[in-house]
């Protein structure tokens, strides 16, 4: 872990809304008898991510056959380009953050063998299990935890595979910004990195160094969860079905029948994977639920979860050690935490 106090950009590109913040992390900080990363937001914005058109879409693809983003990268660069002459951003290094959705996940238990003996083994490891050839993807993990097999140590492992071409793409949106890729990140790893310690949200100490805590980002065309335990991210899902069917008035999502319908649908969903994590081992249970997202903004939506789930739900509206340095700009801490999240690098 380090801390580098210059200001860095990070770009969420969603199916929906491409959030950006301006900011830095100032490394781990002691307060209150708790020691987390304190982080220095400057600026935020936001923009509709802009869309393909179906056909274009269908025609590249064919074509050329190869990735293509659900967006139009020429005109999102366009837009991020007009609006960060606007605001005057003069910070040159990018964090592009991204959905699990693009990712290929598997959870590994795997000898203990040096770094560089491991990433040979799981190279060979999601070639035996997965119809892909490794040379084509960025692979990187993260060790959960270190476990005894038998007499045999071994690590749990979260492995995440995602395609060259996919990289290489975010890696020239960046340079076509005039700017410098610092970073590629996943909204799993920078929430794991933000949770991973005992903190005050809204107000509140949490002890997430003992609890098994939910996350639930409600996005634009998914839901993400994350289960957190101890500290240690332990699960991650994707839900397809987020909050595009939803009315919207004033750029405001409006409470309706509509809007009660699809979160009970979204609370069935979660809850057959809450059993499923829970069912895994014995005495496991969720012991509280945060929800961020876009869709943390529908009217009463934690009041409809607590009342359906049978557990305390919140939305993450304020978090210890977060400064903002302007009043004036709107930084609704939900919709904008992934990117918040991902200027903590280690």
């Amino acid at each position: 872990m380090f801390a580098n106090k210059k200001d860095k950009i990070v770009i969420e590109i969603g199916s929906g809304w491409t959030k950006v913040i301006l900011g830095s992390c100032l490394g781990r900080k002691k307060k209150n008898g708790r020691v987390n990363d304190s982080i220095r937001i400057r600026e935020v914005f936001s923009l509709e991510t802009p869309k393909l058109h179906r056909n274009e879409f269908d025609v590249i693809a064919e074509e050329e056959k190869h990735f293509q983003p659900g967006f139009d990268k020429a005109e999102l660069i366009r837009e991020l380009k007009e609006i960060m002459r606007t605001k005057r951003i003069k910070a040159e290094d990018v964090i592009i953050t991204i959905s699990d959705k693009s990712v290929i996940s598997r959870e590994m238990i795997l000898p203990k063998v040096d770094q560089d003996k491991l990433k040979g083994i799981i190279s060979f490891e999601l070639q035996e299990f997965l119809p892909i050839d490794p040379k084509m993807y960025i692979i990187d993990f993260k060790i959960i935890e270190q476990i005894r097999v038998g007499e045999i140590e071994k690590y749990k492992l979260n492995v995440a595979a995602l395609s060259k071409e996919e990289g290489q793409l975010y890696h020239d949106l960046v340079h076509e910004l005039g700017k410098e890729p610092f970073a590629l990140d996943l909204t799993s790893n920078s929430i794991s990195k933000l949770f991973d310690s005992d903190r005050s949200i809204n107000g509140t100490v949490r002890e997430i160094e003992k609890k098994t805590i939910a996350y639930i980002d409600i996005g634009y065309s998914n839901i993400k969860l994350h289960i957190i335990e101890k500290g240690v991210l332990k699960f991650t899902r994707n839900i397809d079905g987020g909050m595009k069917p939803l009315q919207v008035d004033n750029s405001k999502i409006v409470e309706s029948d509509h809007s009660i319908e699809l979160i009970k649908k979204w609370i069935g969903s979660l809850e057959q994977m809450f059993k499923f994590y829970t069912s895994r081992e014995t005495e496991r249970k969720i012991d509280h639920v945060f929800l961020l997202g876009g869709g943390a903004l529908i009217p009463n939506i934690d009041q409809h979860f607590s009342d359906n789930m049978g557990v305390s739900v919140e939305i993450i509206q304020e978090i210890e050690n977060l400064e903002l340095q302007k009043e004036s700009f709107d930084c609704s801490v939900p919709v904008y935490l992934n990117a918040i999240a991902s200027l903590i690098r280690r």
